[in-house]
């Protein structure tokens, strides 16, 4: 078999060549585009629905802003576009983790009662400031899911704490 039928004189760059579809490309950017703001969308009709504090929802609500700003931004021009795009629809799940405790914590808060135990009240209020403060900061990665995973576990206490009270009391 002469060497050129299989494919053994082609250059690397050739073969690359001949692997890229520009509108397989396409196709996934613009999925990858299309799910991102789908992620958006899905983000805010959950905060709109959410028990939480009117200043926290504001906040959320700003941040799912500046997400869709970042992913309208993006244009298939950029080289890995749909990483990009990718990446956003993490930090929007991360974001949609943070407002399922930060809405647990507003709850537990109101289970606790103004006259609840203040460690544990301020335990949650400084859960949930520092997961505030990772939001407004823009960090939406895995600092923000650390603080979350701290917060989920104070919440968790003060739960157990608000129902160990209620059983007492009833």
């Amino acid at each position: 078999m002469p060497p050129r039928e299989n494919g053994r004189d082609k250059t690397r760059a050739e073969r690359d060549a001949a692997k890229h579809k520009p509108h397989r490309t396409e196709d996934r950017f613009y999925k990858a585009k299309h799910d991102a703001k789908h992620a958006c969308e899905d983000l805010r009709s959950r905060i709109q629905r959410s028990h939480i504090h009117e200043a926290v929802r504001k906040e959320l609500q700003a941040a799912v802003a500046e997400a869709e700003s970042r992913i309208n931004e993006v244009t298939p021009t950029r080289s890995h576009p749909g990483a990009e795009l990718r990446e956003l629809t993490k930090e929007v799940g991360h974001l949609q983790i943070a407002e399922n405790w930060l809405a647990a914590a507003d709850r537990v808060l109101d289970r606790l009662g103004p006259n609840g135990p203040k460690s544990q009240r301020s335990a949650v209020e400084e859960g949930v400031d520092t997961v505030m403060w990772h939001v407004r900061a823009g960090e939406w990665d895995g600092r923000l899911t650390a603080t979350v995973t701290q917060l989920q576990q104070i919440v968790q206490e003060a739960e157990t704490h608000a129902a160990n009270s209620a059983q007492r009391a009833g």
